[in-house]
């Protein structure tokens, strides 16, 4: 990992509710980076080098939505990437596209934004070796992209922010009375602007928690127990499902997740 090199920005002011942070990585030597499914959409950006995701070459500039299952993506030496992960209930405004539809998939940026958006901030993080200014026009581009025909619902944002807080274990019934909606009409809408079913989201927010845990020096018998599971088989059989492997075997073999951390 001393080869890896990140900086990490949270924006503030209004960007901030849509987009969770941006992060510069960039690898000196070739790496493998093992990637646990994520509660939001992420957007990258490749500055120089080149990555394959299932053997086969990324483009410079993707998009990827909620995933099922772990993924290993492989960086070429000298590989430098700028990564937008949004919120929960981001992605939509700036994307201008249903979150759903890019369920378990990861498309060419180009496929959602104009080509000539995505040519001219490349160009700007090119020519700009300044961190500050490659902040601000990043932040600038995500900002203009944000459309107000696709704003944020605040009984969605309130439904996330349940599962949050609860880590996951809060029932479907109690999201849907704490946002005020039935439980039919939750699932409608939370799938088109988080990209998932609640239950979904819950899952996979009960799968980080679960890692942060791990990475404290929990037994699995105290993650479990912490994690809200009846017991450790039940959290074995979940964290097999996103990754076909048990949860000590998968960290003590695994290489690096998620830079820089989880959501807090």
């Amino acid at each position: 990992m001393g080869s890896v090199r990140h900086f990490v920005h949270q924006p503030g002011g209004d960007l901030r509710r849509y987009v969770r942070e941006i992060l510069w990585v960039r690898s000196e030597h070739s790496r493998v980076q093992v990637l646990l499914p994520e509660t939001t959409l992420t957007l990258v950006l490749r500055q120089s080098g080149s990555a394959s995701l299932h053997q086969e070459t990324l483009p410079n500039a993707v998009v990827s939505g909620l995933q099922q299952r772990t993924r290993r993506v492989e960086h070429a030496p000298g590989s430098s990437i700028v990564i937008v992960r949004f919120t929960e209930v981001g992605a939509p405004a700036i994307l201008h596209d249903r979150a759903d539809l890019l369920y378990n998939r990861t498309l060419p940026l180009d496929n959602l934004l104009p080509c000539q958006e995505i040519d001219r901030i490349q160009n700007v993080l090119v020519d700009n070796s300044d961190m500050p200014q490659q902040v601000l026009a990043m932040e600038r581009f995500l900002t203009r992209r944000i459309q107000a025909s696709n704003e944020i619902s605040p009984q969605i944002e309130a439904a996330v922010q349940m599962i949050r807080s609860s880590k996951g274990q809060s029932s479907i019934a109690a999201i849907a009375r704490h946002s005020a909606m039935s439980q039919s009409a939750l699932e409608r809408h939370f799938r088109s602007a988080v990209g998932a079913t609640p239950k979904s989201l819950s899952r996979l927010t009960r799968l980080q928690h679960v890692c942060r845990l791990w990475d404290t020096g929990k037994t699995l018998t105290e993650i479990a127990f912490e994690a809200g599971y009846s017991d450790q088989p039940h959290m074995v059989h979940d964290f097999r499902l996103f990754t076909d492997t048990s949860p000590e075997e998968f960290f003590r073999s695994a290489g690096p997740r998620n830079l820089p951390t989880f959501y807090k």
